[in-house]
């Protein structure tokens, strides 16, 4: 019949997929799924909100989805999350993600809201150069 870990049905329900673990490609933990996002004009799942312990809640679309089974929803990727550590392309640390701003019709990211220090900055999505264990960027022309 197959992996018996995977979902034997065709349809999977809400309450079978809430409080599932979230894994990157690498099998890294990002979080627990803590609810569904349905889109209003298709009534399509359009992705999911996550929350790891203490961070906040952030979405990943549905673009990111590889395979459910009955303990985890695997990803295609390792997308960026609150708290992520921000490079440079040199290495130096630029600070963390404390947003994640989407684009309202497409559910890609438009551009991070980065806290170093006492200040935050917006970094455009075109900047990000790099996503793994940090989040490279780009440095701007005049020196940041």
């Amino acid at each position: 019949m197959g992996d018996p870990s995977e979902f034997p049905a065709k349809y999977v329900s809400d309450k079978q997929l809430v409080g599932l673990s979230v894994l990157d490609s690498k099998g890294n933990d990002c979080g627990k799924i803590k609810f569904l996002c349905i889109d209003p004009k298709t009534y399509a799942l359009s992705g999911i909100m996550i929350k790891k312990r203490s961070s906040q809640q952030y979405f990943l679309s549905v673009a990111y989805f590889k395979k459910v089974t009955s303990t985890s929803l695997q990803l295609n990727s390792i997308p960026i999350k609150p708290g992520d550590k921000v490079i440079d392309i040199d290495g130096k640390s630029v600070g963390k993600v404390i947003r994640i701003n989407l684009h309202f019709d497409t559910n890609k990211i438009k551009s991070l809201e980065i806290k170093s220090r006492f200040k935050s900055k917006i970094i455009l999505a075109e900047k990000i150069v790099g996503i793994g264990d940090k989040i490279t960027i780009q440095r701007n022309h005049d020196g940041e």
